[in-house]
């Protein structure tokens, strides 16, 4: 729950202080209060001269990821002007220890230092900030203080895929590769998870974009599962270092007018690219959901000629997790190894190919991945059970029918 927008109690004051020793009744006072209030909503509500964009930043760092919180919000400070159509706004929600380690909001102003500069404009209560209906409404509040024509998200924190909490893909954890740098996914608060079929039913409006600065949430599962509250999803289906994306960078292509979403993707890739050793690490990948329903299709396609369905070999397969644990795998080497009809095939690619608008990896993932084949997208495959009642519930598994691939090679009664 928040606590109280700090803008709104500063314009309330002030206008209390004003008429509060004009010596009118106590009656009339309050009736002038009330009607100021409502004149304000009526305002807002008939208010046609909006700025462009509203883009929201949802940082859930109450874990491992904290000091790069605020990295990354210096980093917004940078990149944010004031001649920018919008309002830059970063939810945080710090770890323990942290000044103020509840969560806050800014509003991005710009500033050079290295101390936040921005103004908090919500105060909220210790809160769980993985659970979808607080999340559902901290973006609610946001978007009533910040109404705009159009609205953006970047979602930042910890979590896995479209895998359900308390499944550990991390490489980070894995002992043999403890060199290597943190890296991060979506959905993390303390030991509290988000899991996708939550997320998607978390968004009070339509929004132009989601950016995951997040490991692996360029999965077919996730982008599917949100195709409908966004027009398009920049993502990586491999891990993503903790530094994240370069705000200085980018934060000026949110607030254009038609955003140059490939020069978005080239910047954060760049950002890596130009580095060396396990630091040189960096996938991402631009969907546009609306083709997304055209791609299910093309699957179910595929899926429902049985009688061509070939049992995947793992090995032979571009894996997206270092440890080669086979949690994730590449959308398009498993589907054109799954069948021997090649026309389904040929039109499943095509499909696929106006669904990512642009892609880009380097040729290893922390030092340790190989990447020979990326097209964007990871899939699930896996024949673990564990995972298989979970995975039924996701709209791919169910309007890819995805279940004849199960039913005839690992699970069918």
């Amino acid at each position: 729950m928040v606590i109280w927008s700090l803008q709104r109690e500063k314009r309330l004051r002030k206008f209390v202080y004003m008429i509060s020793g004009t010596g009118t009744s106590k009656s009339y006072f309050l009736l002038i209060v009330m009607a100021f209030l409502v004149g304000s909503c009526e305002k807002n509500e008939i208010k046609t001269d909006l700025p462009l964009r509203t883009v929201i930043v949802y940082m859930i760092a109450d874990n491992n990821l904290d000091y790069f919180s605020v990295q990354d919000i210096n980093e917004m400070e940078r990149g944010f002007n004031t001649s920018f159509d919008g309002n830059l706004i970063v939810y945080v929600d710090r770890g323990e220890g942290a000044t103020p380690s509840h969560p806050i909001v800014y509003e991005i102003a710009h500033d050079t230092t290295e101390t936040i500069a921005s103004e908090i404009t919500f105060v909220y209560k210790e809160q769980n900030s993985a659970n979808e209906i607080v999340m559902s409404n901290v973006l609610s509040d946001i978007v009533t203080q910040y109404p705009a024509q159009s609205y953006g998200l970047v979602l930042w924190s910890h979590g896995t895929a479209w895998y359900p909490e308390g499944t550990n893909i991390d490489v980070s954890n894995e002992t043999t590769v403890k060199r290597l740098p943190l890296t991060k996914s979506f959905g993390k608060d303390k030991t509290n998870e988000l899991n996708i079929s939550k997320l998607k039913n978390v968004f009070p409006v339509h929004f132009d974009f989601l950016i995951f600065d997040a490991c692996y949430m360029g999965s077919i599962e996730v982008v599917y599962a949100l195709k409908d509250q966004v027009d398009y999803i920049v993502s990586s289906p491999t891990v993503v270092l903790s530094a994240g994306y370069p705000y200085a960078a980018i934060t000026g292509l949110l607030f254009d007018p038609e955003i140059d979403y490939k020069k978005l993707a080239i910047d954060f890739f760049e950002s890596y690219n130009s580095l060396s050793d396990a630091l040189q690490s960096a996938t991402v990948s631009v969907i546009q959901t609306a083709k997304l329903p055209d791609l299910a299709k093309r699957v179910a396609d595929i899926m429902n000629d049985t009688n061509s369905l070939k049992k995947a070999n793992f090995s032979n397969i571009q894996q997206y997790t270092a440890n080669q644990g086979g949690f994730l795998f590449d959308l398009e080497d498993f589907i054109s190894q799954s069948s021997s009809n090649s026309k389904l095939i040929d039109r499943f690619k095509s499909t696929l190919s106006e669904v990512i608008v642009y892609k880009i990896a380097t040729q290893k993932i922390v030092d340790n991945l190989e990447i020979n084949r990326f097209s964007g997208l990871s899939m699930g495959i896996t024949a673990n059970d564990k995972y298989y009642d979970f995975y039924k519930t996701l709209d791919w598994y169910k309007d890819s029918d995805y279940y004849n691939y199960f039913d005839k090679f690992y699970f069918s009664k």
